[in-house]
């Protein structure tokens, strides 16, 4: 593995009966850099997700995370949390992922107190998401959309991973708390040096959040590289049929 990269998959496949969810897939994540994956539903893009944190095991191919594979289950609880403590997750609908009876705070405290962390990081971790302190003390039910976004980020965070993926994370929020979010997220990148691998449909989304991209249909590679360039100027019909399926306000489509 690359000293340089923080994620690195080679010929990532994911066979199930009914057919090939994901078909020889390569790509890299450096340290603190930030790759998109899009691509229409069914194009095989959260299945790579779900790999790659551990709940789907690859039919063939390997994945490194910080220079560790991790192609096969984790074995003993030392192990998934080492993984745990290199990768995190955030999914697009956090209310379904908090525990309804825990406030916000005690869900960050959880989490630092499995991984042997300091508590005493909670109160920066509530700070960094943006979270008042009536929004800390919280339940999810109390919690607004994007709020409880931030929750579940702040939760993640806490374990002190070096990739955050984050599947399809804003696509439930309205636009303007969309943004909020995702300049959040740049933010803590730029403050942590963290990782990211985005999974979304909405390739606005990507181009604010992402250095490099990645296209895939029918969960094969039709196209990757640096974002601006294959989002301006793609290549491959497919992924110009993508940029012009979803018209946003304000986005551009070049001749």
């Amino acid at each position: 593995m690359n000293a340089g990269n923080a994620v690195e998959v080679r010929g990532l496949s994911k066979h199930f009966k009914a057919h090939h969810a994901v078909v020889d897939v390569d790509f890299d994540v450096p340290a603190g850099g930030s790759l998109g994956i899009v691509g229409e539903s069914g194009s095989g893009k959260t299945t790579v997700a779900r790999m790659l944190v551990g709940l789907e095991r690859p039919t063939s191919g390997t994945i490194a995370v910080m220079g560790r594979d991790r192609s096969a289950p984790a074995r003993g609880a030392r192990e998934r949390g080492r993984r745990a403590r290199e990768l995190q997750i955030v999914f697009q609908d956090p209310y379904t992922s908090l525990d309804p009876s825990q406030s916000a705070r005690a869900a960050v405290e959880e989490v630092l107190r499995h991984h042997g962390r300091d508590l005493s990081l909670t109160q920066q971790l509530v700070d960094q998401v943006g979270l008042t302190e009536r929004q800390a003390s919280a339940r999810p039910r109390d919690l607004s959309g994007g709020q409880r976004q931030r929750v579940a980020i702040a939760r993640a965070l806490a374990a002190s991973p070096k990739v955050l993926i984050l599947d399809e994370a804003v696509s439930a929020l309205d636009v303007s708390i969309q943004a909020q979010v995702l300049n959040l997220l740049a933010d803590i990148r730029t403050e942590t040096g963290i990782a990211y691998l985005l999974i979304s449909h909405d390739l606005a989304v990507v181009r604010q959040l992402c250095d490099t991209v990645l296209v895939l249909r029918r969960g094969r590679v039709v196209e990757q590289g640096d974002c601006a360039t294959v989002l301006d100027a793609p290549a491959q019909e497919y992924t110009r049929a993508l940029r012009e399926a979803v018209p946003v306000p304000g986005w551009r489509v070049s001749a």
